[in-house]
């Protein structure tokens, strides 16, 4: 996933993952939101924002990120459905948010809120 960047081997640490398409409305409300969590208590855990609907283009992403005021470099357009294909079984959810350390899940949610951002400061 876009080199390096995202390899939890390589950094030994965890790292969160964010599924999402450019039409979701929870998603533009979430975004952002979990963007300024995680670069405010988190800034040296990787998170990544994921976009594995085949309708979705990158420029679409591009516009996307603008919109939201969260920086291009943390949006990936997963083509192939590679990544997405190793967290959901069938049908996807969105917002779904993941928490990562190597092969292990650290938490797994589906929208944000205070409560929810408590649980993944336990977990980070």
């Amino acid at each position: 996933m876009e080199g390096e960047r995202f390899d939890s081997r390589k950094q030994n640490q965890p790292f969160v993952l964010s599924f999402f398409f450019v039409n979701c409305i929870p998603c533009i409300k979430e975004i952002p939101q979990l963007y300024e969590y995680m670069s405010s208590n988190h800034p040296d855990i990787p998170l990544l924002f994921i976009d594995p609907i085949k309708e979705d283009s990158k420029k679409d992403i591009k516009r996307f990120s603008q919109k939201l005021g969260v920086p291009e470099s943390h949006f990936y357009k997963d083509n192939f459905g590679s990544v997405s294909k190793k967290f959901f079984k069938g049908q996807f959810a969105f917002p779904t948010i993941i928490g990562v350390d190597g092969k292990e899940y650290l938490f797994r949610f589906s929208g944000i809120d205070d409560e929810t951002l408590n649980k993944i400061q336990k977990f980070l």
